[in-house]
């Protein structure tokens, strides 16, 4: 069975009870050491300066002047804290800490094994676990306001041809899926989940792709959702996270621009 999308960038045909596990695009994060290096540098920012939630983060600007790298590496990383549930960006107003501890489940998981793309498949089969029951509950919750999360895609749109990356690691529509769940410990276990998520491919030094298609397919989730059917949302979040990893990479990619 094929769930048709349509995009800006055209229509994605997106098959549904195929029966085949599909594989994720990989490619190769650009500077993947200066990228983990800034994101390290905002973690020991918010875990050793004091800072407590509700607290706003410098601005982008005084971060790449702090950092000296590209606003668009500052964002990327910004965008990776929101998505595990460390930050909060508001629109015209900043970024703001809401989770500053640190995560010992994360320091206990990454010690089971190396950290490698045979590390990443198992890490695959407890990501797509913990977000089918994310989706599960906020498909049961007939009240649930699911409208902050159409007003995100919106923002994912907007600035899918402002990066710099081919892949993405950014979860926030899966992380704004779990505040509306009404599980609080189904949250922090995904932020923890999350987390290990972005480091993980980070230190292997690849990363999802294409990005177009992953926010295509968090918009079809959506769309699921507020049409009420439940179990269309919960098997394309499962086509969407649980795949295959495979280091084929693709021959051509789009070309690195910069962003001022």
């Amino acid at each position: 069975m094929l769930y048709t999308i349509a995009t800006a960038e055209g229509y994605f045909n997106m098959p549904t009870n195929s029966g085949e596990r599909p594989s994720f695009e990989i490619v190769p994060i650009r500077r993947v050491d200066v990228y983990g290096s800034v994101l390290a540098q905002l973690n020991a920012l918010i875990s050793e300066s004091g800072m407590k939630p509700g607290d706003r983060l410098p601005s982008e600007r005084e971060l790449v002047e702090r950092l000296r790298v590209s606003r668009v590496l500052v964002r990327e990383a910004l965008r990776a804290l929101e998505g595990m549930g460390k930050i909060e960006i508001r629109s015209n107003a900043g970024s703001f800490l809401i989770h500053p501890n640190g995560n010992a489940m994360v320091t206990q998981l990454k010690a089971v094994l190396p950290v490698d793309i045979t590390f990443l498949k198992h890490l695959v089969d407890v990501r797509a676990a913990v977000e089918d029951k994310v989706i599960a509950l906020v498909a049961a919750r007939t009240v649930a306001d699911i409208s902050e999360i159409n007003d995100l895609l919106q923002r994912e749109e907007a600035e899918l041809d402002k990066r710099v990356e081919v892949g993405s690691l950014d979860l926030r529509f899966e992380a704004a899926l779990a505040k509306v769940s009404g599980n609080p410990l189904l949250q922090e276990l995904q932020r923890s989940v999350h987390r290990l998520w972005v480091e993980a491919w980070s230190e292997c030094g690849i990363t999802p792709g294409d990005r177009r298609r992953l926010h295509a397919e968090h918009r079809a989730v959506y769309e699921a959702l507020t049409r009420g059917d439940g179990e269309i949302a919960r098997q394309l979040m499962a086509e969407h996270v649980d795949r295959t990893v495979e280091m084929a990479v693709p021959s051509t990619r789009e070309e690195s621009r910069e962003d001022t």
